[in-house]
């Protein structure tokens, strides 16, 4: 059963492999803009990553190079469907009142225990506030943002609302880093990384439907981020011996809250729950979870964990979709 799943799983990560050259392949041929990872989490040997996870160390995606803004010429536009349009300098948005926001996001690309999930306290202005400020008109329904790189996002004014949207100026206390989107970044709690444009340029308040980059391209960025967790350490394929212990230990997240965290080491005949040993008490944030394992029979074990949140919402089993930022239980392969 075990040697079974392991197949399984492993027939998976070569169809995704193919797949990924396959896209790259045409991004070649027809100049499709390819999307572009940087500055991966890192999994070590025992060793958690920092809980707010720092700045150099964040994931960044983006569809072309980093665009080099100019402080002194800056002007976020903001026009369409309100009776005020204007532009704001950077000074102006430091003016606004600002919130802070720590918030766990992930690539809506990322694959089952991959590397492209962090944390950080983001602190900026309600774009709900401050497109309602500049009297919107009946019809308006929503909100499309251009980025400097071309690319484009949308949301509509509910998710502005009830989400709590902020327009990041700051992140982990500094000014956002040109890497990270200054100078402003769209922060959208229990979103993918995929509706959260940096480098933000334009605002148009619109009464039409949502236009996103990625849906275009067959994505599917309108769901919220789903349940998920990952496995930090130890490596996979780690070789152990008979009745030594060891210490697995990974992170939970998506959904509202994560309520808890589970492991099973026989084809999920049998779940545990494991130790949530680092949390904060805010709605999508990750925790990070450790267990002791002690194997008394030698053999291979395929070792897979499952995320629940709040709402009862499980981390499913397979991942149907693949375009929709849903991933199945991730696994880690012991020999004993």
């Amino acid at each position: 059963m075990k040697e079974r799943m392991r197949l399984i799983k492993e027939k998976k990560i070569h169809i995704a492999l193919i797949a990924i050259l396959i896209l790259i392949g045409i991004g070649l041929i027809i100049s499709i803009p390819i999307l572009t990872y940087e500055k991966p989490l890192e999994q070590n040997m025992g060793e958690f990553p920092d809980f707010i996870t720092e700045n150099e160390d964040y994931f960044t995606t983006r569809i072309g190079a980093v665009p080099n803004i100019n402080p002194d010429t800056y002007g976020l536009n903001i026009w369409g469907q309100i009776d005020n349009p204007r532009s704001f300098n950077i000074s102006e948005l430091l003016e606004l009142d600002l919130i802070e926001k720590t918030l766990t996001t992930e690539c809506i690309g990322n694959p089952a225990n991959g590397p492209l999930i962090s944390t950080a306290v983001w602190k900026g202005f309600s774009v709900f506030d401050l497109v309602n400020s500049l009297s919107l008109k009946e019809n308006a329904t929503g909100v499309r943002y251009t980025a400097a790189d071309g690319y484009f996002v949308s949301h509509t004014l509910d998710q502005l609302k009830n989400n709590g949207t902020i327009g990041a100026l700051f992140m982990n206390g500094v000014t956002l880093p040109p890497a990270q989107g200054f100078p402003l970044q769209i922060v959208n709690p229990g979103s993918y990384g995929a509706k959260q444009p940096a480098w933000v340029i334009e605002i148009e308040v619109i009464d039409r439907p949502l236009e996103d980059y990625w849906d275009l391209r067959s994505w599917d960025t309108s769901t919220p981020m789903e349940v998920d967790s990952t496995i930090f350490f130890p490596n996979n394929n780690i070789e152990v011996s008979l009745g030594v212990p060891i210490i697995i230990g990974g992170a939970a997240f998506g959904g509202t809250r994560i309520s808890r965290v589970e492991i099973t080491i026989n084809g999920a005949l049998n779940w545990t729950e494991v130790d949530i040993v680092t949390m904060l008490d805010l709605d999508h944030v990750w925790v990070f979870w450790n267990v002791s394992l002690v194997f008394t029979e030698i053999g291979i074990y395929s070792i897979n964990t499952r995320a629940t949140d709040i709402h009862n919402n499980t981390q499913p089993e397979d991942d149907s979709n693949g375009l929709d930022g849903t991933n199945y239980w991730p696994l880690l392969t012991i020999y004993v």
